[in-house]
């Protein structure tokens, strides 16, 4: 029945949605096939017993790190594999985007591909439940393995058939072997870069006190625990702090960026880019953990312990990746379309006014969360960076439709009614936080004022503008501000939910949902303004449930 039902659902899908679901290309099947087992491996993992899985020993041990390293090798296989066939094969295999687009997705498949995924779970619960030591596990484990390779092979035929799947394995060739070669290398390098952080923690540590020691005379240090210390408060630098996880990323990030824009850059000279972005890094790291240090002395050890720790090495990447980027392409020495030396290329930047009020919002969060100990007491930051952004491009955003109707606020609500559930079912309870009550009348009616101003007019604009504005339609086209909403296809609107519901932490499912509605909506009704009504709206509903009720989950 509800099979019959869900199929009847998806048969009477629109024209333009039937017309956008059957012209998926390769490319877009490949992204729905990697969320889909994303999103499974994170809804097995939490059916198994993790402390039972973390104590296994023997075979139990050898599947666990057989799951663990074997994970990094398939991601590390697929990147390189996906960047050498497109870089070497990208025209041979024009024909697949043209053969798989009169392809329709296989709900048979899809329907067996759930069912094994449902027979999965519990066999995923069971699996370290009573201990590795006897037959029974061998069983269960094979079992498993079985099951999930066959739903990875029914996931990869609802995408497309078994003939079409073969044609593309075989049209790679000596690929598989280079990507396979890559892999190993990338994943052995990835265990044996673990080896380094001794004597890199043991660095950051001799650098640190160098910095502190003309600043605090009376800083007390100890080689042996790594931990530096005044009479006020003390740091320990342990392994993670020596800085390698952040100049990892950065040595990603620059890789793939020189890669995109390789007929930009000048080679090889654009290669000192790395060893200048993993030095940066590694400064930087150094004075963030200096700084932690000051702020803990300064009597702010909540700030120091919980804002300035969890946010200040990604504000740091932030800074050396934007430096890298704005000083490597103004450059005319590295870069071949930088402008002569006091020539400055002028255009119009059509992304800006979609993407600067959320990123301005994003970065005076980080900033605020950093100075802030458990309560982020800074909000305002948030509010002045989307006011002053949407002022400073309000000429742009003036020319955008606007428009809506009682469908908006109307979502809106039931979007309220869908948070307000998620959030009694996966948040505990909150009354409002102790520093906030212990601030003065006055700043406390400010504090709020501002969040509750924030959360209905700024927040919405901001995050419409960059999730429904920009990404979902450049997801369907380069020139993205040509694309009307009503052209959006489900599966840019899809992708764009999760990626709205990701920023969500503990809420992703609710805000994916959300994201589902308020896209939907823009396309159903070609309009923007109908997404901001109906987010307005739900955080309208949500701030009047905290003021009224007293129900601070929600904020």
């Amino acid at each position: 029945m509800v099979r019959a039902l869900l199929s009847r659902a998806l048969l009477s899908i629109d024209s333009p949605g039937k017309r956008a679901l059957k012209s998926l290309n390769f490319n877009h099947r490949l992204l729905i096939l990697a969320l889909m087992i994303l999103g499974e491996k994170m809804l097995l993992q939490a059916c198994v017993n993790t402390a039972n899985a973390q104590a296994s020993q023997g075979l139990g041990a050898l599947l666990r790190n057989a799951q663990h390293w074997g994970l990094r090798f398939l991601v590390a296989f697929a990147s390189v594999f996906a960047v050498l066939t497109y870089v070497r094969l990208r025209n041979q295999l024009s024909w697949l985007n043209e053969t798989i687009r009169t392809t329709p997705i296989r709900l048979n498949w899809l329907w067996a591909h759930i069912l094994l995924i449902v027979l999965l779970m519990p066999l995923s619960h069971l699996l370290y439940l009573n201990g590795n030591g006897s037959w029974a596990f061998g069983i269960e484990a094979s079992a498993w393995i079985l099951l999930g390779l066959v739903a990875a092979l029914t996931a990869a035929l609802c995408m497309a058939p078994w003939s079409l799947w073969s044609r593309v394995l075989r049209a790679p060739g000596t690929v598989w072997l280079y990507a396979g070669i890559a892999a190993l290398l990338g994943t052995g390098a990835w265990s044996a870069s673990q080896s380094l952080w001794v004597p890199v923690t043991g660095i950051t540590f001799d650098w640190v006190r160098l910095v502190l020691l003309p600043i605090l005379p009376t800083l007390k240090s100890d080689d042996a625990t790594r931990i530096v210390s005044t009479d006020h408060f003390a740091v320990e630098i342990t392994s993670y702090c020596s800085g390698l996880e952040g100049m990892g990323l950065m040595l990603v990030f620059i890789a793939v960026w020189l890669h995109y824009f390789r007929r930009e850059y000048i080679f090889p000279r654009a290669l000192l880019l790395i060893p200048a972005g993993l030095i940066a890094m590694f400064c930087l790291n150094v004075l963030r953990i200096a700084a932690l240090l000051l702020i803990g002395n300064a009597g702010y050890p909540d700030v120091a312990a919980f804002g300035f720790h969890s946010q200040a090495g990604w504000i740091a990447f932030n800074l050396v990746a934007c430096g890298v980027v704005s000083l490597s392409r103004r450059s005319a020495w590295l870069n071949r379309d930088a402008a002569p030396a006091g020539q400055t290329h002028r255009s119009e930047n059509t992304t800006a006014p979609y993407l600067i009020p959320i990123l301005a919002i994003l970065a005076a969060g980080a900033v605020s969360r950093a100075l802030s100990g458990t309560f982020e007491i800074f909000y305002a930051l948030r509010w002045a960076a989307g006011a002053v952004a949407l002022i400073c491009y309000r000429k742009a955003l003036l020319a955008l439709d606007w428009h809506f109707s009682w469908r908006g606020p109307a979502v809106g609500a039931l979007v309220f009614v869908i948070w307000i559930v998620a959030a009694h079912l996966l948040i505990p309870g909150a009354t409002m936080p102790g520093e906030l009550v212990r601030l003065g009348t006055g700043a406390r009616t400010l504090w709020i004022a501002t969040r509750l101003t924030a959360s209905i007019f700024i927040v919405p604009l901001a995050e419409e503008l960059g999730y429904r504005g920009y990404l979902m339609r450049r997801l369907v086209s380069v020139d993205f501000d040509q694309v009307p909403y009503r052209t959006v296809s489900p599966v840019a609107i899809g992708i764009t939910a999760i990626a709205f519901g990701v920023v969500h932490g503990a809420l992703w499912g609710p805000g994916i949902l959300a994201g589902m509605a308020y896209g939907g909506l823009a396309a159903h009704r070609n309009s923007l303004g109908e997404a901001v009504a109906a987010h307005a709206t739900t955080n309208a509903l949500l701030g009047a449930t905290v003021l009224v009720w007293g129900d601070w989950r929600l904020w």
